[in-house]
C-alpha cells in the first residue's frame, strides 16, 4: 500500500462508529438480536431487558462491589431506579478513539477524536410496545479525508429514524432509514466486510424491513430506496435478503445477498456466515462472500472477495480478549493485491454504562508492485460511555 493510501485508510479509521450490535454475545447463548435490541437486527438503543442483561450478566462491578445483580438490574434504567413511563425511554452515547498508525517509527502519527456524541429515542404507542417510533441525533466530527476541502458536510445527523410494528407474533415490520439487511453486523465498521461492500457506518438507506423470527431461524428481507439525504443519482436502491438457521444449539449457520444500484454502478454482494457460541462468553465468527461491482456504461465489471473472521473469549466477568482475522481482493481475476489484516485485543464493561476498547492491527498487502507498503501496524483505543 503507497504512502497515501495507508493515510486513507488511517484516516478512514477515524470516521465515526454508530452503535452496532456485539453478535459474539451468541457466546452468553444470546443468539437472537431481538432479546435486547429495539430494531431486531441488532443495531441502535437496548431495551429494557438488555440494560438489565448488561448489568447483570456483562458488565462488571467495578464500583459496585457490595451491591446483587438485582440491586444491578433495577438500577440499570437510563435515571437508575427511576421507573419512566412506558411510552418513552431515551438514550445517550458518546465514544472517543485514540488511534496511533506505526507506533513507534519515523512515520508514526497520532489522532485524538470525538467519534460520537448521540442522543436517541424510542416512543411507544401502546404498552406491549408493539408500536414504536425510535430515532437518533447527534454530532458527528468532519472526516479528516475530507477537511481542507472547501465541502460542506453535515455534523449534526440521525442516522436512523422508522417506525416499529409487530406486525403478528413472529413478524417485526420497520420502515424508514435505517442500516440495510446483510452479514453480520458487527462494530468494526472499518473491517472488509463492511466498508468494502457498502455498508459502513453513513450507509444506512430508507426504507422497509420485513424480520420473521423463529426459535431456531430468522429470515428479513429490506427494500430500499437508497439514502434521500443524498443527491438522487448517488442512492444505491434495491433489495437484500438474510436468513440464518440454527443448526444445534448456539450454532448458526446463514447466508445473505444484497443487490442495488445507482446512475453509475451495479452492485452485487452474497455472504455466507456463522456464528458460534459455546458458553461462558466464548464465540467465534465468520464471514465470506464476494462483492461484484458493474458500471452502468462500458466495461470494468470485477468480482472481489472478502473474509471475516473473529474469535471472542471472556476472560472474567466484563473482560474479554478477541483475535480477528480478515481478507479482501478487489478483483478475483486481476492484478489487485491481496489484502490481510491480523487483529487482537481487549473488549471490556468494567462497570455499567461503559466500554473500553483496545486493540492492535498488522496489515498486509501482497503484491509484486514494489511501491505498494506490505506491511504496518495500527494501535486503536475507545471508550464508550453510554446513559
Amino acid at each position: 500500500m503507497c504512502y497515501m493510501s495507508r493515510l486513507l485508510f488511517f484516516f478512514g479509521l477515524l470516521i465515526p462508529l454508530p452503535t452496532w450490535a456485539y453478535p459474539q454475545f451468541i457466546g452468553y447463548k444470546y443468539s437472537s438480536c431481538i432479546t435486547c435490541h429495539y430494531n431486531s437486527q441488532g443495531n441502535g438503543p437496548i431495551n429494557d431487558y438488555g440494560r438489565a442483561l448488561w448489568a447483570t450478566e456483562i458488565a462488571g462491578r467495578m464500583g459496585a462491589e457490595n451491591k446483587t445483580d438485582d440491586q444491578l438490574g433495577e438500577a440499570s434504567g437510563v435515571l437508575g431506579k427511576k421507573n419512566l413511563p412506558y411510552w418513552i425511554r431515551p438514550g445517550f452515547k458518546l465514544r472517543q478513539l485514540w488511534a496511533n498508525s506505526n507506533p513507534g517509527t519515523d512515520i508514526s502519527t497520532s489522532r485524538e477524536i470525538l467519534m460520537q456524541a448521540e442522543g436517541s429515542l424510542a416512543l411507544f404507542l401502546d404498552q406491549s410496545q408493539k408500536y414504536a417510533v425510535v430515532g437518533s441525533f447527534g454530532y458527528v466530527p468532519e472526516p479528516l479525508r475530507l477537511q481542507g476541502r472547501g465541502m460542506s458536510v453535515d455534523t449534526w445527523i440521525s442516522r436512523e429514524h422508522y417506525v416499529r410494528a409487530q406486525a403478528m407474533e413472529d413478524l417485526w415490520v420497520y420502515a424508514g432509514m435505517t442500516d440495510k439487511v446483510y452479514g453480520i453486523r458487527h462494530a468494526n465498521h472499518t473491517a472488509f466486510s463492511r466498508s468494502r461492500t457498502g455498508l459502513a457506518q453513513n450507509d444506512q438507506a430508507h426504507g422497509v424491513v420485513a424480520h420473521y423470527i423463529k426459535p431456531n431461524w430468522e429470515l428479513a428481507a429490506n427494500a430500499f430506496v437508497g439514502n434521500l439525504y443524498q443527491d438522487a443519482p448517488y442512492r444505491q436502491q434495491g433489495l437484500s435478503l438474510w436468513f440464518e438457521y440454527e443448526i444445534k444449539e448456539n450454532w448458526r449457520l446463514g447466508t445473505s445477498i444484497l443487490k442495488s444500484k445507482n446512475d453509475f454502478v451495479n452492485n452485487l454482494r452474497l455472504g455466507f456466515m456463522s456464528r458460534v457460541g459455546y458458553g461462558s462468553g466464548t464465540a467465534v465468527l465468520f464471514e465470506s462472500g464476494l462483492i461484484k461491482d458493474s458500471p452502468t456504461t462500458g466495461n470494468g465489471s470485477r468480482t472481489g472477495y472478502y473474509v471475516y473472521s473473529e474469535a471472542h473469549q471472556r476472560v472474567a466477568r466484563g473482560y474479554h480478549v478477541f483475535v480477528t482475522g480478515q481478507a479482501y481482493k478487489a478483483d478475483i481475476t486481476g492484478a489487485h493485491s491481496d489484502s490481510v489484516t491480523l487483529g487482537f485485543g481487549l473488549l471490556a464493561f468494567p462497570m455499567q454504562r461503559v466500554e473500553l476498547r483496545i486493540e492492535a492491527e498488522n496489515s498486509q498487502s501482497f503484491s509484486s508492485d514494489p511501491e505498494i507498503q506490505r506491511y504496518f501496524w495500527n494501535a486503536l483505543g475507545q471508550l464508550h460511555i453510554s446513559l
